[in-house]
Formats: structure tokens, C-alpha cells, sequence
């Protein structure tokens, strides 16, 4: 073979290996956009999802922002999810599915978060009860409710943070219908009163309870820190200044949850006033043992606000909310009410 037919062949070969290098690359460079389309698809889908249970307003006469996240909305697909994966743990497959997608929005940096995710996921067996609890929210309804609700709240008492307000399935392991994680953080827990009441009062119990919970995220920013200790007074000033607080912003109905004892009954008192800088007891804010009645810090707490108020008939919202709970005990001249 001469020079001329080996140059002819090497340029053939060195051809050759152009085409294929230029061939895989084409074919890599279609994978990646088509990777690329599937992830952006995704993408959208997620953000679609996000947008499908979030409602975002703003109070146009304070500028103050609200977010509502229908967490409920993420169940059907969790509960499939679940069905078709039977070897996986439902737990896992609830952080994955429910917990994480609203995170940050409804429990990151909440001051007061300390259940454990755990007792969120529901049992298999109360599937169908949840699905039929959900099919029948009417989401544009409570929208509505809520952002009425908190409006109303901000009115009287602003705030610079964005409140966000968590909508999950009624949960029978946690205490209540409606909790505040920290500022800005509440979570409300579909009730069981739904199969109770009418709906108007239903709604005046949603309506009243959110902007309960609303002085207690205002409250969690103004007092809260990360070595606060709540006391059994902190409570009772906090749930009192809350109770005070619906009944300012809806004056014809507070929270049918609890009833209200105007009187000073001195045998009730000493059962818990050497209490009173001890830790935070759930025995003496809601009451219902040892002697106390249902709600008890809930009412003591109320008439600590009111005793302070009586005298101080001038202070605002904010200026009583901001007062520590010592200050409202004292400058109230609450222990007088027991002499």
C-alpha cells in the first residue's frame, strides 16, 4: 500500500470517529433536554401544586401579609401513595408527601414547634373518613372566613411578620382545633363540630378562633425566646390576653370551647397560686381535675387582663400585649380581687 492510500484511509478513519463523537454527542445533548423538559415539567407540576392550596392577601389597611396553605389538599395523593406502596413506611412516605411541601411556610423557625412529626400521620384505617371530611370543604369558603378573621385581627393589632395559617385534617392527637407553633405560625385542625353545628356557627367559632390565635403569634414575637420560660402566669396571661382579645374582635361571640367564671372563688385560687411561677401546667389552664373547672387559666386569665384594664382604662392592644405578664399581675392589682 503507498503513502497516498494510507493517508486516504487514516483521513477516512479520523472522519469516521467525527461522525460518531459528533452522533453521541447529538444523542447526550437530546437526552439532557429531554431530562431537562421532564425536571422543568416536574417543576411546574410542584409550583402548580404550591399554588393550588396556597391563597396569599394583604391587609390593605396595614400592608401586613397572610398566606393560607391548604395542607389538606395534599391527603388524596398521599393516601394513593401509600396503597401502592405498601412496603414503605407510611411515615416516611407522610414527611415526603405532606410535612415537607409545606415546611418551611407552615413550622420552620417556629419558636414553639416541639411535637414530634410522628403524631401527625394518620392510620390507614381512618383513610376514607379524612378523604370524605376533605371532599366536603368548600376552600373559597374558608378562604373567606379566615382572611376576614385575620383582617379584622390586624386592624387592632398589627405586626412587621407574615402570618401564615395551616389548614390539615382534624388529628385527634393534638389538644385543640387550632395551635400557634410560634410567630406567625398557626395550624388549624379541621374540627369535629363540623358535624355538630350549623354553619353560621361554625363560622363564628372558626372566625373568633383564628384571631385567638392570632394575639398568640402576636404575643410569641413580642415575648418568646429560645430560653423563655413559661410559667403557669405566662399562661394565663397569654390565653387570658387571647380570649380578651376575640372578644374585642368579634364582641357578640368568643370561642364556644370554653365558658367564662366572672367570679373570684378564693378555694379555686389557693389551689394554684403558689403555682403560679412554676412551670406551665396544662392541669391548671384547662382545668377539668383536682378540683378545678374546664378552662379555669383560661377565665383567670381573662379577669387578670380585665382587672388590669380597669385600671388602665386608657392602655391599648398593643401597649397591653407588649407588658410582661408580671406587670399585668401587678399593675392590675390582680390579688386584691382575693383579699
Amino acid at each position: 500500500m503507498n503513502i497516498a492510500n494510507k493517508v486516504i484511509i487514516s483521513f477516512c478513519m479520523l472522519l469516521l470517529i467525527i461522525i460518531l463523537s459528533a452522533c453521541e454527542q447529538t444523542e447526550q445533548s437530546q437526552e439532557n433536554i429531554i431530562m431537562q423538559n421532564e425536571q422543568s415539567k416536574e417543576d411546574i407540576i410542584m409550583e402548580n401544586e404550591q399554588q393550588n392550596i396556597s391563597y396569599s392577601f394583604i391587609n390593605s389597611n396595614t400592608g401586613q401579609e397572610f398566606n393560607i396553605i391548604h395542607a389538606y389538599m395534599l391527603y388524596e395523593n398521599y393516601f394513593e401513595t401509600v396503597k401502592d406502596n405498601p412496603n414503605e413506611s407510611p411515615y416516611e412516605l407522610y414527611q415526603q408527601g405532606i410535612i415537607e411541601p409545606v415546611y418551611d411556610a407552615c413550622f420552620k423557625d417556629a419558636e414553639y414547634y416541639k411535637f414530634s412529626l410522628f403524631q401527625w400521620t394518620p392510620e390507614e384505617s381512618d383513610f376514607n373518613s379524612i378523604k370524605n371530611q376533605i371532599d366536603s370543604l368548600d376552600k373559597e369558603h374558608m378562604n373567606k372566613l379566615i382572611e376576614e378573621s385575620l383582617v379584622k385581627s390586624s386592624d387592632i393589632l398589627s405586626s412587621d411578620k407574615i402570618t401564615t395559617v395551616c389548614v390539615f385534617p382534624e388529628n385527634e392527637k393534638f389538644p385543640s382545633d387550632m395551635i400557634t407553633f410560634g410567630t406567625g405560625k398557626i395550624t388549624v385542625f379541621l374540627s369535629e363540630l363540623n358535624n355538630y353545628f350549623k354553619l353560621s356557627e361554625l363560622d363564628n367559632y372558626n372566625k373568633s378562633g383564628i384571631s385567638h390565635e392570632y394575639h398568640h403569634s402576636v404575643w410569641f414575637e413580642k415575648h418568646y425566646t429560645k430560653d423563655y420560660f413559661m410559667t403557669v402566669l405566662d399562661n394565663f396571661i397569654a390565653e387570658g390576653s387571647a380570649v380578651m382579645f376575640e372578644t374585642l374582635v368579634y364582641p357578640d361571640t368568643n370561642s364556644i370551647e370554653y365558658v367564662l367564671d366572672e367570679s373570684f372563688n378564693k378555694e379555686y385560687w389557693s389551689k394554684i397560686e403558689t403555682y403560679l411561677e412554676s412551670s406551665g401546667n396544662n392541669e391548671f389552664i384547662l382545668g377539668g381535675s383536682n378540683g378545678l373547672p374546664d378552662y379555669y387559666g383560661y377565665s383567670e386569665g381573662y379577669k387578670m387582663i380585665r382587672s388590669y384594664l380597669n385600671l388602665h382604662p386608657d392602655a391599648t392592644v398593643e401597649e397591653w400585649t407588649s407588658k410582661s405578664p408580671r406587670e399585668i399581675f401587678e399593675e392590675g392589682d390582680y390579688m386584691a380581687n382575693y383579699e
